[in-house]
């Protein structure tokens, strides 16, 4: 179920369609609610929320709400009401912010347990399940984005549609029976206002300066040392150097070691048990490149220990 608002680039920064969303969570994130919501002049927008959805908008991204509504399935109010607080919704938050605007609402009113035969169903829109963010994910062409909620079941529907999570914790606000269920999900972050929320994103968004060029050419390995591939040895060697110094404040005795000698012993193991390895058949790997792999770390063995022996 949904309502479309006619927003496509009113209020949003940057030319062209919003590859990335923001989807949010509606009862108790964008509005307080104490119980079920169905009637629209019982509407007030959380602190925050028409700032909230006028910044993603500033961003390009687009938003989107989508909101679990099994009030209709259980009698309590009709599709209408839920439409109507939309609407009402949407009504205070331009009113604080022109640039408020929401892209398209999503409402599942289904509930395995409705009291009306016709929503009676474990529906694959509501949450935690993500039908309804992969259904505004698909209309709007979007990407990927953000979603924000107050409720476990909004981290596991925006974690299941590959969006980065947020979960929205109020301090002001009672919490929702939905917001005291289990976190089966860890969310990415967590907050306690939407400004924080949105803190988050913009920095997510905001574009990375580039690297830059080094104007002199990287210094070349000492002679006689072949660096594992993809292994930084500078930086090895630098935590090695620190475990040196915590076992001198220690009072280990290491006047017999050095940096070199004990990477030596380390990789030393490492082939060992490549060759045992290999013996045994074990890796799932040719035993021929096992076999080469372990020379090689041989290899890196005795240029280490000379390296010791020339300081």
């Amino acid at each position: 179920m949904q309502d479309v608002a006619k927003n496509a680039n009113e209020g949003r920064s940057g030319a062209g369609k919003p590859v990335m969303g923001v989807f949010f969570d509606r009862d108790n994130t964008l509005i307080v609610a104490d119980g079920y919501v169905g009637d629209p002049e019982k509407v007030a927008l959380m602190p925050g929320a028409a700032s909230a959805v006028a910044r993603a908008r500033r961003m390009g991204l687009a938003v989107v709400v989508v909101s679990n509504q099994s009030g209709v399935g259980r009698g309590l109010f009709t599709e209408d009401a839920v439409h109507a607080v939309n609407r009402r919704m949407d009504e205070l938050l331009a009113g604080e912010d022109a640039d408020a605007l929401i892209d398209v609402h999503y409402f599942c009113p289904y509930h395995p347990a409705a009291k009306l035969p016709e929503y009676r169903m474990d529906s694959e829109l509501r949450k935690p399940k993500p039908g309804m963010i992969l259904e505004g994910m698909r209309d709007l062409e979007l990407r990927g984005g953000y979603c924000i909620g107050d409720a476990p079941r909004d981290v596991a529907a925006g974690h299941a549609a590959g969006l980065t999570t947020i979960l929205f914790s109020p301090p002001d606000v009672p919490a929702s029976p939905a917001a005291e269920q289990a976190l089966d999900v860890r969310p990415d972050y967590q907050t306690t206002s939407l400004k924080d929320a949105m803190d988050i994103i913009e920095r997510l968004t905001s574009p990375r300066p580039e690297p830059r060029t080094p104007t002199t050419p990287p210094a070349t390995p000492a002679a006689g040392a072949t660096p594992a591939p993809g292994v930084d040895l500078a930086k090895v060697e630098r935590q090695l150097e620190q475990i040196l110094l915590e076992l001198k404040r220690q009072h280990v005795d290491v006047s017999d070691f050095s940096v070199s000698r004990l990477m030596a012993g380390i990789l030393q193991v490492v082939a060992l048990a490549v060759l045992l390895m290999t013996y045994l058949g074990m890796g799932g790997v040719n035993p021929l490149l096992m076999l080469v792999f372990a020379v090689f770390l041989q290899a890196m063995v005795s240029s280490l220990l000379l390296m010791g022996r020339s300081r």
